[in-house]
């Protein structure tokens, strides 16, 4: 699926209808709405809501209930930066680099509130 094709599916989620587990093993698992499992899936994505999922426990012992996680492409060679901050003009929390990634967007962002992954619209 082409990115334009994505992006115009994306603006379709506003809520949810379910929400669906992503599991990682040997952490308890995050619930994500439909469009974040579009994302899952679609965009055959699993290891960025691994990565998500791994920093959890962390986050949540450090009482950071809400969370922003934005995936950015850093140059053509589809190097990524993934980072979460507390709040829109805050630093990040978490920088993770990732090497490479086929992902089909150039940025997406995930908000995480109480264990929940959702993106922005489905709020």
């Amino acid at each position: 699926m082409e990115a334009i094709d994505i992006k115009d599916i994306l603006k379709e989620f506003h809520g949810t209808t379910e929400y669906h587990k992503h599991l990682f093993p040997g952490r308890p698992a995050i619930l994500i709405t439909d469009g974040c499992r579009f994302i899952r899936e679609e965009c055959k994505a699993n290891w960025l809501f691994d990565a998500i999922l791994s920093y959890q426990a962390d986050l949540l012992k450090r009482g950071i209930k809400f969370q922003i996680w934005e995936l950015k492409r850093l140059k053509l060679d589809l190097s990524w930066l993934l980072t979460c901050k507390e709040d829109t003009n805050t630093k990040p929390i978490v920088r993770q680099a990732i090497e490479f990634s086929d992902f089909p967007l150039e940025y997406i962002r995930i908000w995480v509130i109480d264990k929940v992954a959702l993106l922005p619209s489905e709020y």
